[in-house]
């Protein structure tokens, strides 16, 4: 939320760029509008924190409904057999009531793993990995209608990650299995790798290129790249992110922005807001512009709930769920 003492500076200054209204008549939603671009948009939703104003909100403005879909403290992190999909259940069954498209993520994460999968004997885990995908992919076969199945396996230098039990069980071909596995439990499901940080690390973009070249030449089904996009104002070059998206196109595959957001200092001024209504824009406008570009995904609908930069106002709505500038940079650039 913006510092209390300055809520009226900031109406005047967003009223003289034509981005004051913080009200709702008469808007027409970013859905809308974005879908009159040719793509989706949306947010994650956070079911565990979420009141009626919330699914509202959701309900009014997202046209993508992005699904957390995790091993440890999710749908089965308490032993191998037990899975628990009530709570995942609800989200998809009121997401496809609503006409909303539901990607999901991760299915296979070196972060996400549960202990007694880490303890588990080396030539069990594959099993494991696949009753898993078999099992979350199958039963919501033809209701989530994509998935991020393998989460940041190349590291900041470019290489692809070691030390962590997927690998250590498998080698780098877990990644390959898995998305091979994944389009037998769902043959018409998209299928994304997804990424942070390539906007700006060199490195780290050509080991994800690379990556995704070796699984096209292998025949692996992979339709597209996530994008994160987790930024600051100003700390990427839009020129870049253009060309790389292009880039990515090219080789053949679709671009997906999986988890934007643009963090500000907790103690946030005016200054700090139009800057990121300005990074918004321009994220937006760049993507437009890119090829094969298909869905936008913010991570999270409003600032200072838990899980994901809570104090860094990263968000879209402030925590009254009230429109920021960022949401009238979103605006403008669907425009």
């Amino acid at each position: 939320m913006y510092p209390s003492s300055r809520v009226i500076l900031l109406a005047l200054v967003l009223s003289s760029c034509g981005s004051g209204d913080t009200s709702s008549t008469g808007s027409v939603p970013l859905k809308t509008l974005a879908e009159r671009r040719g793509i989706r948009f949306g947010s994650l939703y956070q079911y565990d924190i979420r009141t009626s104003a919330y699914d509202q909100l959701f309900e009014t403005e997202m046209g993508v409904m992005a699904l957390g879909v995790f091993w440890v403290n999710g749908v089965h992190g308490d032993s191998r057999y037990v899975f628990q999909f009530a709570e995942l259940d609800a989200q998809v069954d009121w997401g496809r009531a609503r006409g909303m498209v539901l990607p999901a993520q991760t299915l296979v994460w070196f972060e996400d793993i549960p202990e007694w999968v880490k303890s588990a004997d080396a030539a069990a885990v594959e099993t494991v990995m696949y009753e898993h995908i078999d099992t979350v992919v199958g039963r919501y076969k033809g209701r989530v209608d994509a998935w991020n199945v393998v989460n940041e396996a190349v590291g900041d230098d470019g290489t692809l990650r070691m030390g962590h039990k997927w690998v250590d069980a498998m080698g780098n071909d877990y990644i390959r299995k898995a998305f091979v596995r994944a389009k037998a439990a769902d043959p018409g499901a998209v299928l994304y790798y997804n990424d942070y940080d390539m906007e700006n690390n060199q490195p780290k973009y050509e080991g994800v290129k690379s990556l995704l070249i070796g699984l096209k030449d292998a025949g692996v089904p992979v339709d597209g790249l996530g994008w994160q996009l987790h930024v600051k104002p100003s700390s990427f070059v839009a020129g870049t992110l253009l060309a790389r998206m292009n880039e990515i196109a090219d080789l053949g595959f679709d671009n997906y922005i999986t988890e934007l957001d643009v963090e500000l200092p907790p103690a946030a001024v005016e200054a700090d807001y139009r800057q990121q209504k300005e990074t918004y824009k321009t994220i937006i406008q760049t993507f437009l512009t890119a090829r094969r570009h298909k869905s936008i995904v913010v991570w999270g609908l409003r600032d200072g709930d838990p899980y994901w930069l809570t104090n860094g106002h990263p968000l879209l709505f402030d925590e009254n769920l009230g429109r920021k500038p960022a949401y009238f940079g979103v605006q403008e650039a669907l425009e």
